[in-house]
């Protein structure tokens, strides 16, 4: 009766009517339906062009392959163009020009000028020391020739060349000076500034050369020096000092161009107080160097030119400037390559020469416990003696030999034969920069014919001097004005962002609007369409639950009424049924 009644076609009917039961959907399945709406809406409504055409109902299928196939091209191109704008700046971020006015070399600090006899040991000087040596009680045994002799090996202090063994020994010599200065014991044994200078003119003004020059230390020991600006020859002290500023480079001796303007000097070089040559040659060096940079030819900013008796030497310095703008300081260093003055911690006043110069004095104290004295002090560091010589000849080669910030060293450097070189990774050039260029131009002098010229038809300067064993120097400007450059960023950040958006608007369309809706869409109106999915699915899943379904075993059925009214015919006929199956 029951399964009569469940398959009657009423029943079935009424089944077909019930609410189905659906499966609650997945996270992912919710999460692809939502990006899939978002997506066709986003593209309807975007203000970038042709998107509009891919979701059109309205196109045909061919038509929509055509727009994606565009759309494709276009976004390709523009990434293209916009990764080939990006990697210009990257790669190149900063163009130097040249400034077609130029700057007045009367505003250019003049460079600073060395002379340094090739005898770097005065022969009266080193009789004295061996005369006070002699007297010490330690150095009885010796005599005065045996003496001089052992002091010859002073000069291992100066080059660390080769030298015969037999002859000087630096531990015998070291016990022989006792307690000593190495500073001062070569200071005092360095032919004098007044023994080498006779006249001076600065700027067509004649001056006394003790005025103009001063008796300082360079890398050929201590020498006569005009316009050397460095305060002391104590280094690399701490940023409170206040021994360097950028301000310094306002002061300083400057020139004009003419050519009587410049430095002028007479100099002899008495070859009868000659002991120790450090270059096997007569005469003097002329050393040429930034004014605030210490004069070191392995650090840079240093020339030097040999002069020889009897000679007029003409020095044409061509000045150059560069100057680099702030702007530049965002792009990284490996990029720009070049540091500013105040940018560095390895240096309270940063400049590329003294950079490297501490680089190398760190090296050699590092293998030796000492810096060699014709290099800056640096404190609380031990200046080398003659103990140190050995360790000094070991590395001298290795310690002025830099090696550059490069991948692939070159193999024509010839590193090798050098230990390698010292490698100083923190050493850039200086990104604002004064650049001197000599040209040297000798010309014989005949002193005997010379002297017997009468004052009337001398310059000035140089009424009186005896030109005997005398050469002349003139240091002046080759040109009026110094070629300028400027450093700056080939674009700058809204440069860079105006040609994106250039190149992504001309191709595709792309704005900065186009953006913010991208971002838009797929954000706070994707959250709230999975949100509303999810609340959807949570609801259906509600109603289901509390639904009765229908079931075999069971009769209650929901009222017949909700879904429409029933006939008498129908109850009727139900009825008749049951009645004849009852007789």
């Amino acid at each position: 009766m029951e399964s009569s009644l469940y398959n009657s076609p009423y029943i079935l009917r009424y089944r077909h009517h019930l609410p189905r039961i659906i499966p609650k959907p997945t996270k992912t399945a919710t999460l692809k339906q939502s990006i899939k709406k978002i997506s066709k809406e986003y593209c309807a409504e975007s203000s970038i062009s042709g998107l509009k055409h891919i979701v059109d109902d309205n196109a045909s299928r061919f038509e929509r392959v055509i727009w994606k196939l565009t759309m494709i091209s276009g976004l390709i191109c523009s990434v293209s163009l916009v990764w080939i704008t990006f990697m210009r700046y990257y790669r190149a971020p900063l163009v130097t020009t040249q400034m077609p006015e130029g700057v007045s070399v009367s505003k250019i600090i003049f460079p600073a000028v060395g002379i340094c006899t090739n005898n770097r040991i005065s022969k009266s000087a080193i009789k004295e020391l061996a005369r006070k040596l002699l007297q010490e009680e330690r150095n009885k045994n010796y005599t005065e020739k045996q003496m001089l002799s052992l002091l010859l090996g002073l000069g291992l202090l100066y080059n660390n060349q080769p030298m015969n063994d037999k002859l000087v020994q630096p531990m015998k010599l070291h016990r022989a000076l006792g307690d000593y200065d190495v500073n001062e014991l070569m200071r005092n044994l360095t032919p004098r500034c007044e023994d080498l200078l006779i006249r001076c003119v600065w700027n067509e003004i004649s001056m006394n050369c003790s005025d103009l020059f001063d008796f300082r230390l360079t890398m050929n020991g201590y020498c006569c020096t005009f316009n050397y600006l460095r305060q002391s020859d104590i280094t690399f002290e701490d940023k409170d000092s206040g021994t360097r500023s950028i301000d310094m480079y306002k002061y300083g001796n400057k020139s004009n161009f003419d050519y009587e303007q410049g430095l002028k000097i007479l100099m002899k070089l008495n070859t009868s107080d000659d002991f120790y040559y450090n270059l096997p040659l007569q005469g003097a060096q002329l050393q040429f160097s930034d004014a605030y940079d210490f004069p070191d030819a392995p650090s840079g900013s240093f020339a030097m030119q040999l002069i020889n008796p009897n000679v007029q030497m003409v020095v044409s310095v061509k000045a150059s400037f560069t100057e680099a703008s702030r702007d530049i300081q965002h792009v990284p260093v490996k990029l720009r390559r070049c540091l500013f003055y105040d940018e560095s911690s390895y240096l309270p006043f940063y400049t590329h020469s003294d950079c490297l110069l501490k680089c190398r004095m760190l090296f050699l104290f590092a293998k030796c416990k000492c810096t060699p004295f014709n290099m800056p002090k640096m404190v609380n560091k031990r200046t080398c003696d003659m103990r140190d010589v050995p360790c000094l000849k070991m590395f001298n080669a290795q310690s002025t030999t830099v090696r550059p910030d490069v991948d692939v060293v070159p193999p024509e450097l010839e590193l090798d034969m050098v230990g390698g070189g010292i490698n100083c990774p923190m050493c850039y050039p200086s990104c604002s920069k004064t650049a001197y260029n000599y040209e040297f131009m000798n010309t014989k002098i005949w002193p005997d014919y010379l002297n017997t010229v009468p004052d009337s038809d001398r310059d000035d300067w140089l009424r009186g001097a005896n030109f005997t064993g005398t050469s002349i120097v003139h240091v002046k400007y080759a040109r009026e004005i110094a070629d300028c450059y400027g450093q700056n960023v080939i674009m700058k950040w809204f440069d860079l962002i105006s040609n994106i958006g250039s190149t992504c608007g001309f191709v595709t369309g792309f704005s900065f609007v186009s953006v913010i809706e991208f971002i838009y869409f797929y954000t706070i109106k994707l959250f709230r369409e999975i949100d509303n999915r999810r609340r959807q699915g949570k609801r259906i899943a509600s109603e289901t639950s509390t639904t009765t379904h229908f079931e075999p075993t069971k009769t209650n059925f929901k009222p017949i009424s909700r879904y429409r009214p029933i006939y008498w015919n129908e109850i009727g006929y139900s009825t008749q049924l049951r009645h004849e199956t009852t007789y």
